[in-house]
């Protein structure tokens, strides 16, 4: 049976995984310690954020569909938020979301969708792939110096990841070392409740681009928190700036838009340096049927959770289609 090895455990690699393992074999390999990639969930007891993507929608038939059993399983449900747009530090617009056109959470954590997804397959977990060389067939080396050989590599990494593991012969790599993602820092409030007035806040015109009261998504718990994400600009711009100095900043950046006093329990950041990308114009997925090997990921599309899906169901599409699984 032809061999998988898929490199990152996110969700296009899960939905690769999922989408392959009936017709080859399959090895997902994560360097982390859990499943989810971006799709994540930070705990700070007795605290817990969405430290990563805030929630999703979906436009595609298949992704809807995808959805489902997920809904069914109460693993996902809609987050009907108070949704607020700032102008600096002035809420310049109000409206409720709801189900003409649903915004979806995973519940009790964003991070239980990777979870859900990780079932029945085959995954090495803390498995850092520093090498990929190609004679016939890939050899996988890792951070241990052990080797594993597959017949194709689907890399589901941010693209200077991949990057780093091929090389210019093979065809998409232009894409590749071409393609940028942006950075974004997250901040992680736990304190005592305030009343806000909404739920979620689009903020423009600061160094910070969205505020959300995290225990207010569904199925969460009574502690409240918010999350905030910087903004991709001014994270690119400070990319390297000591934590402390990050989180100073950005909660003086909170103060100034909510302009309400705040008794703070918990405050921490997390550097995300490949967190988002604009929209792209070429393919959904990057394939090379000469070499075995195959990339895709949310960069290919747009930074979002359906894209993530969406190159993750083309890519593995055209695997099917190229050796012609029944």
């Amino acid at each position: 049976m032809t061999k998988i090895a898929i490199i990152g455990a996110g969700l296009s690699g899960l939905v690769t995984a999922h989408r392959l393992k009936d017709h080859f074999e399959v090895e997902v390999f994560e360097k982390s310690v859990a499943p989810g990639g971006r799709i994540a969930t930070r705990y700070a007891d007795p605290f817990r954020f969405d430290h990563g993507a805030q929630f999703f929608t979906a436009r595609s038939n298949s992704f809807k569909e995808f959805l489902i059993p997920l809904i069914d399983q109460k693993a996902i449900a809609r987050w009907d938020a108070r949704f607020v747009e700032y102008e600096k530090n002035q809420i310049v617009s109000r409206r409720d979301w709801d189900d003409e056109y649903p915004h979806y959470v995973g519940v009790p954590g964003m991070n239980i969708i990777g979870r859900e997804l990780a079932k029945d397959i085959s995954i090495h977990y803390q498995t850092h792939i520093e090498q990929i060389t190609f004679d016939g067939q890939w050899q996988l080396t890792d951070q241990h110096h052990s080797k594993r050989y597959f017949d194709w590599v689907i890399l589901t990494l941010p693209p200077a990841q991949a990057q780093a593991l091929i090389g210019p012969d093979i065809n998409f790599h232009h894409q590749v070392s071409t393609a940028k993602m942006q950075g974004c820092y997250s901040l992680m409030i736990g304190a005592e409740e305030i009343d806000l007035g909404w739920d979620a806040a689009l903020v423009k015109s600061a160094d910070i681009s969205w505020i959300s009261v995290n225990s207010s998504k569904p199925g969460r718990d009574a502690y409240f928190s918010l999350l905030v994400h910087s903004t991709n600009r001014w994270a690119d711009q400070n990319i390297d700036m000591p934590i402390e100095q990050v989180t100073d900043y950005l909660l003086d950046e909170v103060k100034m838009v909510i302009a309400q006093p705040m008794n703070i329990k918990h405050a921490q950041v997390h550097r995300w340096k490949y967190a988002n990308c604009p929209k792209q114009a070429g393919e959904r997925s990057l394939i090379d049927n000469k070499n075995q090997i195959a990339a895709c990921g949310d960069w290919c599309i747009r930074g979002r959770i359906e894209s993530a899906f969406l190159s993750a169901e083309d890519v593995s599409s055209k695997i099917l289609e190229s050796l012609k699984a029944v």
